[in-house]
């Protein structure tokens, strides 16, 4: 399949550059339309998206794609979406949304033949707002053959480690754990009552499965400025790596995994610090429930599978 991918490049998540490399591994053929790099003032970029996206009409004829895909479809600009969408004999154009929108997003879902939402009440969201495109939900994903990924080392250290920025909820959270973590993340400060390693620096994607592979458990604590009842990347990649996700409970996580032989579970931070304890003293029972979870993410959660989900639903 011929796929164009439009989005932000070097995001926090490389979304768009993990979905780009997926897709060429299952041997799609893909083209790049980068519509905001961050280095970038926005108000710049934004005053170019005239002429950009003239350049990006001109690309999608000389690849002549399959499908257009908008990986984080309302951030795109809408000079781009409309000069896209109203090209003789294009193919579909879809988002791909994984943050909270209002009805000011009405107008680019609009121009969408699909919106694809990585969280379900997004979705309840956009048939509330009204919203014409067709609505699906479609989860984030993982690359199996992805490049950042290393061996589990022999003996992983008996603590979780959580990348992440902090929020204030998050920060909650950790204050609250009886035991030390990892923490890697801007911004991130010493907590009062335990001495967590701290690493006040936004982890490289390339960094990630050194750190996972070399830990007992991966938590996952939501961003309550982003999620309804979704779940994030965060949700699938350290399974990869074989940790156990640690996460909070989420009314999605049902739909994609099988709580508690899949991945563990928690609704307070009293349940969180029994269950971290458990784990630190039962490291074989951690081991096999990340194998476990490492056998459902390969399964049911790689980009192959959600473009597979994607085309069927546009018929």
């Amino acid at each position: 399949m011929r796929i164009f991918l439009l989005g932000k490049i070097a995001s926090i998540t490389h979304w768009l550059e993990d979905a780009a490399a997926a897709f060429a591994a299952e041997g799609h053929a893909v083209a790049l339309g980068v519509t905001r790099r961050p280095w970038v003032n926005l108000a710049v970029e934004s005053a170019l998206a005239g002429p950009l996206a003239a350049r990006l009409v001109s690309r999608v004829r000389r690849f002549q794609p399959e499908v257009i895909l908008a990986i984080g479809g309302y951030h795109v600009p809408p000079a781009i979406l409309a000069a896209l969408a109203a090209l003789p004999g294009r193919p579909p154009l879809v988002g791909w949304v994984g943050d909270l929108f209002d009805g000011s997003a009405r107008d680019a879902a609009a121009l969408f033949d699909a919106a694809a939402y990585t969280d379900s009440a997004l979705v309840s969201r956009h048939e509330t707002l009204g919203f014409k495109a067709k609505a699906l939900f479609l989860p984030h994903a993982v690359d199996p053959q992805a490049s950042w990924l290393r061996p589990a080392v022999a003996e992983r250290r008996a603590r979780m480690a959580f990348v992440a920025n902090p929020t204030a909820h998050r920060c909650a959270v950790v204050d609250a754990l009886d035991a030390p973590i990892t923490l890697h993340g801007a911004g991130w400060r010493p907590a009062s009552r335990v001495e967590h390693e701290v690493h006040a620096r936004r982890a490289a994607k390339r960094e990630l499965g050194a750190i996972y592979g070399a830990h007992l458990a991966a938590l996952n604590i939501r961003n309550e400025h982003n999620v309804l009842a979704g779940l994030n990347q965060r949700s699938f990649e350290p399974c990869l790596t074989g940790a156990v996700m640690v996460t909070d409970d989420q009314p999605d996580l049902e739909r994609c995994f099988n709580p508690g032989v899949e991945v563990l579970v928690w609704h307070d931070t009293d349940e969180l610090n029994a269950l971290y304890a458990r784990l630190r003293g039962n490291p074989a029972q951690a081991a096999a429930v990340g194998e476990r979870g490492r056998r459902r993410v390969l399964a049911e959660h790689t980009y192959a599978r959600r473009l597979k989900t994607l085309i069927d639903a546009l018929g």
